[in-house]
């Protein structure tokens, strides 16, 4: 299978993923309670502010010629259950709600009044008018002396106001403007402030989750085997480690706490708005259950949308962690426009794809908008209608278009941040998938230790091994490697040879056989205790990015500056490093690239040497380094060799004549095992692979 090609992930529902994905947050749930009563209080700050406005366009604004009870000012203490009393022409005047006009209880004594204006004139009538439009006139004088009034087919008795009774009657007006200011200056510094508060908590709370994941991901990867590294390239892990858990990250900061805020917005509007008029609310839903379809819709297609465009992001940054790193290969072969057409292709695809989720997204988010401005235009073509025929005030309906505004704002909110949600809900399922991916190599239910002296005896027992199927690479070996000796193992390419390296390592489980380390089934050792045993030098050294020291010590704090020079002149390597400006702390590029291939196999030998294992594995470790060098290494390798079980592969016989026991692989399988001189005189596998070798070098020494 191609590895740049993903498998299918197993769908999770959306409530699976999102109760896996709380269990993260689990332990900050007490920061996001607290960010909960932020948003609660954050709601009913914005709430409000529609609500006082509606006050003061009812209360105070229209307030002079709301309905009004009177008594006589001896009795006026039973009106201070009502509205601020106001005294004038010794009678008590308290301005009363339509609610309670309405319910019709007021107390005992008590009589009619209003302030009606005619010819921009105020008169105060005995009586209510029941419409605010209704043709007010002014009736001629019928010979009393008394004013009337005619409303509504109605006759009322008027008294003539002026300027200073007015201004009597309106300044509870003013007091009250003073306080609705105050109160709406108030909810909008509490809201700015309970806002920051709440934004610096979400986004901690949020940076502490990912955080989490992302330290797990990576102990998660660094505990999985080769064979899955062999299926996934690196670009791949990277997407997930970086962008996928960071896609997680608008969820934890963001949806998780402002979804119940959305919530809490919509039920308290919804509250509000039928507390207000039953008919209104009705009314500014109906275009819901449009809404409700196009959601569904929309999450169905940008769930897709977004899987498509992570799976090619992944394969455009596998194509390009692969080709950067063989850049001077493909400016050797001159290649760079193939490698070019080729990342086109890729950077085309995910472009595709990045357009389709802004399509989809660019027919969503303005239907939203769209259906809130339906629903206002409803509004006022009916709430203008009852506004004229007096069944509701101006301020209901005025404040019926805020909170109309406020539902669609969170649904709009959501629309915006909906391909956000769709995006980590999909990096969720992708990060659920590595994390549920168990390590093939791992601890045996019930292990057993290694000595605290490790000899370093392996024994292969009729061992068999494929990496696909039954595809072998190994077929029925068997040999024993006795503590404190040389192994070789040569053979041609594909022989088998660096398999036996990586199975003695546990890189890979075998299918068949056994293989023991002093005595014990290394499936049945902690792998940390038969890893901390075998040093590898390998062919292809890898150096991290860091200085020399870093490089030698790994990070491992037990091991001394002291053992990390001495490992670098035991290599021969010391004189190099002091010729350096900063000596052991020269940093070093990417993967060592200010170093010759030689001097980084020499660092990889002073590497395996500082560890002071027990078992020491060169896997083709010489062949970067020239002749010279090569003869100071093997003088060193035969001083830190001594004590410890050696295994070398090589395909230069020089360099292996001096092992005790060389083992010669073919096709798999074990065909020769002896000392130099003695697989030489069976005249088998190994002298013809001698004798190559020699007549190789045999025209270079005639031209001598």
């Amino acid at each position: 299978m191609n590895i740049h090609t993903e498998q299918d992930l197993k769908h999770m529902k959306d409530s699976q993923l999102f109760s896996r994905l709380m269990s993260y947050a689990k332990p900050y749930w007490k920061m996001i309670v607290f960010c909960i009563v932020l948003a609660f209080l954050i709601v009913v700050s914005d709430l409000a502010r529609p609500y006082l406005m509606k006050i003061a366009i009812d209360g105070h604004i229209n307030g002079l010629n709301k309905p009004m009870l009177s008594m006589e000012s001896t009795q006026g203490q039973q009106l201070q259950v009502f509205d601020p009393v106001t005294t004038w022409n010794g009678r008590d005047y308290v301005r009363i709600e339509p609610s309670d006009v309405e319910a019709g209880k007021f107390p005992q004594g008590a009589v009619k009044a209003q302030i009606v204006s005619v010819d921009n004139k105020d008169y105060m009538i005995e009586g209510w008018k029941t419409t605010q439009e209704s043709e007010v006139k002014l009736l001629p004088d019928d010979g009393t002396g008394k004013v009337r009034i005619s409303a509504e087919n109605q006759i009322y008795k008027a008294v003539p106001l002026d300027e200073t009774t007015m201004g009597l009657f309106r300044k509870q007006d003013y007091i009250g403007f003073a306080k609705i200011g105050v109160l709406f200056l108030l909810t909008v510094t509490a809201a700015a402030l309970l806002s920051y508060l709440q934004s610096n908590l979400l986004q901690y709370t949020g940076q502490r989750i990912i955080f989490n994941i992302r330290d797990m991901l990576f102990k998660h990867l660094s505990r999985m085997s080769m064979s899955y590294f062999d299926r996934n390239p690196v670009g791949r892990l990277v997407v997930r480690v970086t962008q996928d858990t960071e896609a997680l990250n608008q969820l934890y900061s963001q949806v998780i706490v402002n979804l119940i805020k959305d919530v809490i917005t919509l039920l308290g509007i919804v509250l509000i708005m039928m507390q207000m008029s039953m008919k209104l609310a009705l009314l500014s839903f109906a275009v819901i259950p449009v809404l409700a379809v196009m959601t569904f819709w929309f999450r169905r297609m940008m769930r897709e949308a977004q899987r498509t465009s992570r799976v090619i992001l992944s394969r455009l940054n596998s194509f390009l962690a692969e080709n950067l790193s063989g850049i001077r290969i493909t400016q050797l072969f001159i290649r760079e426009e193939r490698q070019g057409e080729q990342f086109d292709k890729h950077n085309n695809d995910y472009y595709r794809a990045g357009m389709r989720g802004t399509v989809i997204n660019s027919i969503f988010q303005p239907t939203i908008g769209f259906m809130g401005n339906l629903s206002i235009a409803l509004l006022l073509w009916y709430g203008g209608g009852s506004v004229i025929d007096g069944s509701i005030t101006f301020g209901i309906v005025y404040a019926f278009t805020h909170y109309v505004r406020q539902f669609f704002q969170p649904l709009l909110s959501l629309a915006e941040k909906y391909n956000q949600i769709q995006t980590a809900m999909v990096g969720a399922e992708r990060i659920f998938e590595m994390l549920d991916e168990k390590p093939s190599i791992v601890d045996a239910v019930q292990t057993t230790s290694l000595p605290a002296a490790v000899r370093g005896e392996i024994t292969f027992e009729h061992v068999w091994f494929a990496y696909n199927n039954e595809d072998w690479v190994l077929k029925d070996v068997s040999f024993t490697i006795h503590p404190g000796q040389t192994i070789a193992f040569v053979g041609a390419t594909g022989a088998g040879k660096s398999s036996i390296i990586q199975l003695i390592n546990r890189f890979y489980d075998i299918q068949k056989g056994s293989i023991r380390l002093d005595g014990i089934d290394i499936r049945d050792i902690p792998l940390d205790e038969l890893r901390h045993c075998i040093s590898i030098v390998q062919q292809d050294v890898f150096l991290f990015t860091g200085d020399i020291s870093s490089n030698i010590r790994l990070n491992n704090t037990s091991i001394t500056q002291e053992q990390v020079v001495q490992a670098a002149k035991m290599v021969h390597m010391d004189d190099y490093i002091q010729t350096l400006p900063n000596g052991y702390e020269t940093i070093l590029g990417e993967r060592g690239i200010n170093l010759s291939l030689g001097q980084r196999q020499l660092l990889s030998f002073a590497r395996a040497i500082a560890f002071k294992p027990q078992i020491l594995i060169l896997d083709e470790a010489t062949s970067n380094i020239d002749t010279e060098t090569e003869l100071v290494v093997q003088n060193a390798l035969h001083n830190i060799s001594a004590g410890r079980t050696t295994v070398i592969v090589a395909h230069r016989l020089s360099t292996i004549q001096h092992a005790d026991q060389i083992i010669v692989m073919h096709k798999g399988k074990l065909r020769e095992i002896g000392n130099h001189y003695q697989l030489l005189a069976q005249r088998g596998y190994y002298h013809r692979l001698y004798d190559l070798q020699f007549k190789e070098q045999k025209p270079l020494l005639t031209a001598r």
